[in-house]
């Protein structure tokens, strides 16, 4: 049997709360949101970033502040995963992971008004954080236990696939991340930043829930 350690349990409510942190932060951003057009916020037609935007989310500093909590707790989740998993592989995505954690966290600190940094924290975040993700799915399919079984793999073959079409579509917009003039009523690029920002957030949840349910039926 598996001892639990005290990093174990660091990571499981790190991956618990930063999730819930970062679902509620949203949440409550996008009802407060009202963009220079008058618009409601919509994840059918507006980035995730909007929503951290100090120009123009008046609730900005709330999203952020989710994203720097979310961004430390995926460091840490992914850690402790990759150390009770152990071996190269489980090695490998919890120090990507923890890159990733550190871009998240570097989000909320360079929201998109500072385009720069706000764009490379972003790619850390998403590039690594799916990498992570899906090398960690695909180990949890090679040696599925309860702490992490094998059915967790389809919500983190989820997020493999929406990263796929989110820069798929971003690299046939001809302004990049740069709103239109004329915000579409569905935009699929900003759909599918939101569908890998939903997956990843999901399979930390749900990947803690049963480390959290495994370590207490012990």
């Amino acid at each position: 049997m598996t001892t639990t350690t005290p990093l174990d349990r660091l990571a499981i409510w790190a991956g618990i709360v930063g999730s819930m942190v970062v679902g509620l932060g949203a949440v409550v951003t996008g009802l407060g949101y009202v963009g220079k057009a008058g618009e409601s916020y919509s994840p059918l037609n507006h980035f995730v970033s909007e929503l951290g935007e100090l120009a123009e989310s008046d609730l900005a500093a709330v999203f952020n502040a989710a994203l720097v909590v979310g961004g430390v707790c995926f460091a840490l989740f992914m850690l402790g995963l990759g150390v009770a998993h152990a071996g190269w592989l489980p090695n490998l995505y919890g120090v990507l992971g923890v890159l990733a954690g550190i871009g998240g966290a570097l989000v909320g600190i360079f929201p998109m008004d500072f385009r720069a940094p706000h764009g490379i924290a972003a790619l850390t975040f998403f590039g690594f954080g799916t990498i992570a993700v899906g090398l960690a799915s695909i180990d949890f399919v090679r040696r599925p236990d309860p702490r992490s079984p094998a059915p967790l793999a389809i919500v983190g073959g989820a997020a493999v696939v929406s990263f796929v079409g989110f820069f798929a579509l971003l690299a046939g917009e001809t302004g990049g991340l740069a709103r239109p003039d004329l915000r579409p009523a569905v935009w699929p690029v900003a759909i599918f930043e939101w569908l890998l920002l939903a997956c990843i957030v999901l399979w930390v949840f749900l990947t803690a829930l049963c480390w959290q349910r495994a370590t207490a039926a012990r």
